[in-house]
């Protein structure tokens, strides 16, 4: 297993949170299409599964940023090079036009299929209700994703992502991998 994660000062309501949330959907919270999914797990067949979250509180300056891979232990130190690659693309190259307009609908839709499920649907409004807001939040902030324009992306995980103050852990049978790579000598 590998997991990589950075507390983050920023809290849902800040400017660059929507840039933030849709730049980790392009990295790896989208499922297959991820940067990280395709880089990982399609190009370099490395992982089971992978991807990325982000999150931030309403109240507070209180967000983290994590990834995750799930990988046999003799191909952890590949994984964690390939993430450390894809995140300093993504800081600082950014994304292109085509992969924003390409990912907007499927973020966009993944939207609306969670307000389809009656039980994500609940759990969103109590959400909501704790934070004294309404699905028109919800509507805003999709509507600041539509607006969002690759130099918004870029700024916004260049802004509140710090590749630096990344911490990493690495949990696996290390020694058994390590073993079974030696040759027997016979």
């Amino acid at each position: 297993m590998f997991i990589a994660g950075e507390r983050l000062e920023i809290g849902d309501s800040d400017s660059f949170y929507p840039g933030l949330v849709f730049g980790n959907y392009m990295l790896g919270g989208g499922f297959l299409n991820s940067r990280l999914a395709t880089r990982i797990r399609v190009k370099d067949g490395l992982s089971y599964g992978v991807g990325s979250t982000v999150s931030a509180r309403s109240f507070e300056k209180d967000g983290q940023f994590m990834a995750f891979a799930i990988a046999a232990p003799q191909n952890i130190s590949k994984v964690e090079a390939a993430f450390k690659e894809e995140l300093a693309r993504a800081v600082n190259d950014g994304f292109t036009a085509k992969e924003l307009d390409e990912d907007k609908a499927g973020w966009l839709q993944s939207q609306q299929v969670g307000r389809s499920d009656d039980g994500a649907l609940c759990r969103t409004l109590a959400t909501r209700d704790y934070d004294d807001r309404t699905l028109a939040w919800d509507e805003g902030f999709e509507n600041k994703v539509r607006a969002l324009t690759p130099d918004d992306v870029k700024t916004a995980v260049q802004h509140v992502l710090d590749p630096a103050q990344i911490s990493i852990v690495k949990a696996g049978d290390f020694k058994k991998a390590a073993s079974a790579e030696k040759p027997s000598g016979k």
